[in-house]
């Protein structure tokens, strides 16, 4: 069963332990969100959500390297590792249902199978006594995912966000399974442009697996 962890306070205190916080992630995504928002619709449909996604693994990567974690890419898929090395997060486009409790989210988009394995060590990771030799730096950990998605409402952008846990993938190469979720209280931008289906390049972060156009 899934643990789902929701309000400021008790979503603050599991992220704690992470050695994150709501409003360093908040910030994150809000820089991202800014850089975002210099597109127009005469853009290509791939680039908003191109660089929402790289500027938020930069914008992490700038604000946690200052407190001692690690900044890798094993075979492509971006890493931050923690201090500890105990565990490492990533970024990814959720679905609709993403940063929303009571509802099941996935990854936007199929994974490659770089991304795949580092889900299938998560998996393994939660037998007991199951451990793995590191391939690279980075590998043989778990890997926590912030999952966001924007909503268009009238007037304004909203954005949702979860940093989880992933352990099992469903249909179409998607990440579905989750052991953890911690819920973000989500963020509201008001007259930011309105982006109807920017891709996420998360998708294919080692070699591309779906096909575009």
């Amino acid at each position: 069963m899934t643990v789902v962890w929701t309000g400021d306070r008790e979503v603050a205190e599991r992220l704690g332990k992470l050695g994150l916080t709501i409003e360093e992630i908040h910030d994150a995504l809000r820089r991202a969100e800014a850089e975002r928002n210099f597109c127009t619709l005469l853009d290509p449909v791939s680039l908003p959500g191109n660089i929402f996604w790289g500027r938020t693994v930069r914008f992490l990567r700038e604000t946690y390297k200052e407190k001692g974690w690690s900044v890798l890419s094993p075979r492509n898929v971006p890493l931050l590792v923690a201090p500890s090395e105990e565990f490492a997060l990533t970024v990814s486009s959720g679905s609709r249902e993403t940063g929303i409790a009571g509802l099941k989210p996935t990854t936007r988009y199929s994974k490659g199978s770089a991304v795949m394995g580092r889900v299938e060590t998560n998996r393994q990771l939660l037998i007991p006594g199951v451990g793995f030799d590191a391939e690279e730096s980075g590998d043989g950990i778990p890997t926590w995912f912030l999952l966001y998605q924007h909503v268009n409402l009238e007037g304004r952008v909203r954005l949702h966000a979860e940093v989880s846990l992933p352990e099992g993938t469903g249909e179409h190469g998607k990440i579905s399974l989750w052991n953890e979720r911690i819920i973000l209280p989500w963020i509201d931008f008001e007259g930011f442009t309105p982006f109807e289906d920017a891709i996420d390049p998360n998708s294919g972060i080692d070699i591309p697996v779906e096909r575009l156009g």
